[in-house]
């Protein structure tokens, strides 16, 4: 299992880990987001969240 923290900074890093699952980032009232896609949809990943991409290649989000 491997994880990288969203800061909002670090677009970059993230896109570098998740591909083409990540969608660019996107301002709501103060903070930034991001769309990562799973096998369940598309989840929001907004800063101070992991992303964590499974033994099987898989990404889910856990809240900070």
């Amino acid at each position: 299992m491997k994880s990288i923290q969203y800061t909002g900074l670090n677009y970059k890093e993230v896109k570098d880990f998740a591909g083409d699952k990540i969608l660019a980032p996107y301002f709501c009232m103060g903070f930034s987001m991001l769309s990562l896609y799973t096998k369940e949809g598309f989840m929001t990943v907004n800063e101070g969240d992991y992303i964590i991409q499974d033994d099987d290649g898989e990404f889910s989000v856990s809240p900070s």
